[in-house]
């Protein structure tokens, strides 16, 4: 397994966990489901900022990632 293979599956694992507690995924401001948020911001090749949104417990309840403009 290359080095960025595991970086990505360690992402898709900790976003996995992230969903089984509750958190909502949203790209570009769009509700989206896990598998969509993993394709759209994760494996594409433009890259995309992810801001972690915490409820009052403190646990992850949003991911809301968003792409960046590089020009």
């Amino acid at each position: 397994m290359k080095k960025t293979d595991a970086a990505l599956e360690s992402m898709v694992d900790s976003l996995e966990q992230m969903q089984k507690a509750g958190a909502d995924f949203f790209v570009d401001g769009e509700k989206v489901p896990l598998g969509e948020a993993v394709t759209r911001a994760v494996c594409e090749d433009c890259p995309y900022m992810a801001d972690y949104v915490f409820g009052r417990t403190g646990a992850v309840e949003q991911v809301r990632f968003d792409k960046v403009d590089l020009s």
